[in-house]
């Protein structure tokens, strides 16, 4: 026997269901009359009738309810399969890879924003210290967030913040601590470094950059305690260590608790931005374009709002 064209069948299983090729039409968005021409092309290919055609209107043959049940049952799981597919597709499961310590101090803060707008997708934050290969991880992780300058090649890149670089201090130290009014009052107190920082070339976070940058004298640029993180250096300056150079977004969330307290009257731009970076397969995922645009939203939201604390200490 010839293969059953589907449309026939789905339309079959739609007047089957109404008991009426005029309802069928109307869900199906066709005329009656096509409506009624693909029964009768169907029950011609089957061999034998699917409706009985009385005055009273349309009754199912016997045969006609067995296959109605059947063709129902089978659109409904088709369907429903292809729902869940979608869903797959423009929600579930979305794998982000982020340097510890900004997921920590930026990204988690805002999270709540993002869950609320997109329930449909189910976030994963994957802390990764270094850049993961994400060709080579494409079944696994959707989008990597990274701190750099780019050029990233094979990669759909977009920048969605930009840095500036500040000194910060615990209130606590600037109260029982030497004077920190002016930026060579450091020479009296402990720098804190960040080997995260230490290895990037030119690093407007790096104490001896920062200090060629503003002129600084007799400040030793290279002594104090170093840490494996931003977010260990944070954490040491709020415990009252020390003073320490931070990236904006990382500090955010510390000034605003008061926690920190952010030094001086100025911040220097850096070079380098925060990136959101996918396959270009993986940019055209409705669940990543969600993420990125988010991502987007919320760095145009911090760089606008970002301004210096009542707190800050004037630069003489």
């Amino acid at each position: 026997m010839a293969a059953l064209p589907l449309p026939a069948l789905r339309t079959f299983e739609v007047a089957a269901r109404h008991l009426s090729f005029t309802k069928a039409a109307a869900e199906l968005h066709v005329t009656q009359g096509a409506v009624s021409q693909q029964i009768k092309q169907l029950e011609a290919s089957l061999g034998f009738a699917l409706f009985h055609r009385g005055a009273r209107g349309l009754t199912l043959t016997e045969k006609g309810r067995d296959l109605a049940e059947t063709a129902e049952s089978a659109f409904r799981r088709l369907f429903h399969k292809i729902e869940e597919l979608r869903q797959e597709q423009e929600g579930g499961i979305l794998t982000v890879t982020v340097s510890p310590s900004l997921a920590v101090k930026w990204l988690i803060p805002r999270l709540g924003r993002f869950h609320q707008r997109h329930p449909e997708v189910d976030l994963r934050i994957r802390p990764d210290p270094t850049l993961v290969d994400l060709h080579a991880e494409a079944d696994t992780v959707d989008m990597a967030i990274r701190f750099g300058q780019g050029p990233f090649p094979d990669l759909a890149a977009v920048p969605f913040m930009h840095e500036t670089v500040f000194a910060v201090a615990s209130p606590d130290l600037l109260a029982k601590g030497p004077p920190l009014r002016r930026a060579r009052d450091l020479v009296h107190h402990t720098l804190l470094h960040s080997e995260s920082v230490r290895i990037e070339v030119n690093s407007m976070a790096n104490w001896e950059v920062w200090l060629t940058l503003l002129n600084v004298r007799g400040v030793n640029a290279t002594a104090g305690p170093t840490f494996p993180s931003s977010y260990m250096l944070l954490q040491a300056a709020i415990h009252g260590q020390g003073v320490a150079l931070t990236w904006a977004a990382l500090a955010d969330d510390d000034l605003r608790a008061g926690r920190l307290v952010r030094l001086f009257d100025r911040a220097i731009e850096g070079s380098m931005s925060y990136f959101a970076l996918t396959t270009e397969a993986a940019a055209r995922k409705p669940k990543v374009i969600a993420f990125r645009d988010w991502l987007v939203e919320e760095g145009r939201a911090f760089t606008h709002g970002a301004a210096p604390p009542d707190q800050d200490v004037p630069l003489v």
